[in-house]
């Protein structure tokens, strides 16, 4: 279980998830139809190894004909359980496994992003602040005034500004400024839908 998340992802229902951790557990491979995030749908033979649920999004770790692959369960679209067992590679650990499949996604999400964003923020609100933006974020020191100082990376403007708006006056950016920015805009539009 991994409960941080890569963005606001709602629960999606895990239609599959039954049938795959019984051939998980009963160690057999399985034919999958799959919907890839381009819309392309494909068939493909793989060997289960495990399930992670990241937040409330459930993925499947497999071996593949093209090696090791990451499979999230809401895109597929079918499951049929065969006799064949799967084939485990030697010393397979789920949770080292998923921890480079975490940094690779982290990796191609922050390239060529925003620079980090540096801030001040509320002690009791950094184990909230950790769930949010996972391993994005770097705790430094604490400030004169009792706030933590901290940089959350990876993501755009729009992103960044999304995730910590919901955090209210608990955190404040103090750069970059257009991240400063993009939170006023937002404080601007909520005051004028709620008053």
């Amino acid at each position: 279980l991994d409960p941080t998340s890569w963005g606001y992802d709602t629960a999606p229902p895990q239609t599959h998830l039954d049938v795959l951790q019984q051939a998980t557990v009963d160690g057999f491979q399985v034919r999958l139809g799959y919907t890839a995030r381009d819309g392309s749908e494909t068939e493909r033979m793989v060997h289960p190894l495990g399930l992670v649920a990241k937040r409330s999004v459930w993925y499947l770790v497999a071996g593949t004909d093209a090696g090791m692959r990451t499979f999230r369960l809401s895109r597929i679209r079918s499951v049929t359980v065969t006799d064949r067992p799967v084939e485990r590679p030697d010393g397979f650990d789920l949770a080292d496994t998923w921890k480079s499949v975490v940094d690779e996604v982290d990796q191609r999400r922050s390239a060529g992003q925003l620079d980090p964003v540096v801030a001040r923020a509320d002690p009791d609100l950094i184990p909230l602040l950790r769930m949010v933006v996972g391993n994005r974020l770097t705790i430094g020191d604490v400030a004169p005034d009792g706030r933590v100082e901290v940089e959350v990376g990876g993501g755009s403007v729009e992103s960044i500004a999304g995730e910590l708006a919901g955090l209210g006056s608990r955190i404040e950016v103090l750069e970059p400024q257009a991240v400063r920015d993009r939170l006023a805009l937002l404080g601007e539009e909520l005051s004028r839908c709620y008053g």
